[in-house]
């Protein structure tokens, strides 16, 4: 990888002895104007350019890491690399200028709903036209009020945003409906505890909110009206997948080892339980987390399924099958229900829901089930793969996409290493089928130093972008 001599920044000169000045000079190599690029700067990549760049351009559409397209984001941008040892791999990261502190803010995040790409950076909302790669637009929900956003969903044709007050333990949950031009906001008027969410148990309509971790009141709210359908005390857990349009699932856990653990059904017309059974031995390892079909027919935990209708268990799968690691999530098919998909850091299975069986891609041929986006992502470069932080930049670390056909068969790893402090926020498939990739970085070329006048250690980014990398892989059904 090239070698980085970045740009260098300085204040004015100060009366200095002839002979510092002579030192100044010669460190600085005469770079009298701060804007003018160093002539070792590392080499511009296909997301330098200032202006949008797409792959039609180029004519790389669909190629393995080619650019898809690249967008300049406006305002003071910094890198910070965490020095409290909470990232494991401390890896840099974009921030606004504003949200120096990593500890003081949530990272940026992204969330592709009907054709359009949400990025957020704490309250700040950026809309992108995928087809058109256009910027709709930028908003900002609330901001006078001062609080961390720790939740982005859609809901709906509306988006869901959890955040809780800077100064005290209160929440607000506020509605946001996009359009074409721009953001309406709205807070929904009740306390509810968001502070360990990232995302709420909703269905198409409607958000189930806890006001509180002791209290376990519910609040059924309408995401287009705001208004609070109904309040209940809900003894149990619900968890973001487990809703249909009429009937919420919920775990109780007897910690007092009394009795077995419940399942309970909610109706959603009123907050009532109208029944409960056991929890059948081998539905849960571990995480004890509940998703329902989106038709209601097929319950599933951590390591198997239920009949809802009877409580019974219909398949189990040994740890050994399925080597899950905390990070795991599941999500059923919306198109096609009886279809599981399981991600795990890069692995990815699809299960027919109903029986447990995992569907070989290869026996499968044709009919072989795509895959969904949420399988595809990246993940940062450490030192068991060539890539030491302690002696490199870990500002140019790459990053090492993955997902189902992604670096397979043979082929090298495909590295994302056009930019410094580069971060994969999402992914989404496109008409005609790719997967793509949706990153942050900053333009390589658009790096400034920490000089000897810097105010602080972040190193400063003067060329922002928001880019999309394609993955190589098509799904065998144009969306």
């Amino acid at each position: 990888m090239p070698s980085v001599s970045p740009f260098t920044s300085f204040s004015p000169f100060r009366a200095l002895p002839v002979l510092g000045l002579a030192c100044v000079l010669v460190l600085t190599a005469c770079a009298a104007d701060e804007d003018e690029p160093d002539p070792a700067i590392h080499e511009p990549s296909a997301i330098s350019p200032d202006a949008l760049v797409t792959c039609e351009e180029t004519g790389d559409c669909g190629e393995p890491g080619s650019v898809r397209w690249s967008l300049p984001l406006e305002g003071e941008y910094v890198m910070n690399v965490p020095a409290d040892g909470f990232d494991r791999n401390h890896m840099a990261r974009l921030y606004p200028q504003d949200q120096l502190s990593d500890g003081e803010y949530r990272n940026s995040g992204a969330v592709v709903h009907d054709g359009v790409l949400y990025y957020y950076e704490h309250d700040r909302v950026r809309a992108v036209d995928l087809a058109t790669f256009d910027l709709l637009w930028t908003e900002e929900v609330d901001p006078d009020q001062a609080k961390q956003v720790w939740g982005f969903q859609p809901v709906g044709d509306r988006l869901v945003m959890l955040t809780q007050d800077n100064r005290e333990w209160e929440r607000a949950v506020y509605l946001l409906a996009p359009g074409p031009d721009g953001l309406d906001w709205e807070a929904a008027d009740l306390a509810v505890d968001t502070a360990t969410a990232d995302e709420v148990p909703a269905n198409d309509t409607h958000i189930l909110l806890p006001d509180s971790y002791e209290a376990r009141t519910h609040h059924y709210v309408d995401v287009v009206t705001a208004e609070v359908e109904w309040s209940a005390e809900l003894d149990g857990t619900i968890d973001p997948q487990a809703l249909t349009d009429d009937t919420a699932f919920m775990h109780k856990t007897d910690f007092q080892g009394e009795g077995p653990d419940l399942i309970r059904r909610v109706d959603l017309r009123d907050g009532r339980v109208v029944d409960e059974f056991p929890v059948p031995d081998g539905l849960y390892e571990d995480r004890r987390r509940l998703s329902v079909s989106p038709d209601g027919s097929i319950l599933t935990g951590t390591r198997g399924a239920l009949d809802p209708e009877t409580g019974e268990l219909l398949w189990t799968h040994p740890e050994n099958e399925l080597s899950l690691s905390s990070r795991w999530t599941s999500r059923f098919d919306e198109d096609k229900p009886g279809l599981l998909h399981v991600q795990d850091d890069g692995d990815a299975w699809v299960l027919d829901a109903r029986t447990g069986e995992i569907i070989d891609a290869e026996e499968a041929g044709e009919n072989a089930p795509d895959p969904l986006p949420e399988a595809f992502g990246g993940r940062q470069l450490w030192y068991e793969d060539d890539f030491d932080r302690r002696t490199s930049d870990n500002h140019l670390a790459p990053v090492q996409a993955y997902g189902p056909g992604v670096g397979v068969d043979g082929e090298e790893d495909l590295l994302v290493e056009l930019g410094a402090a580069t971060y994969h926020l999402t992914s989404y498939r496109t008409e005609d089928g790719a997967y793509v990739g949706v990153y942050q970085a900053c333009a390589p070329d658009g790096m400034r130093s920490a000089g000897w006048d810097s105010a602080s250690p972040h190193r400063d980014c003067v060329a922002p972008r928001l880019f999309a990398v394609d993955y190589g892989v098509v799904s065998s059904v144009p969306q």
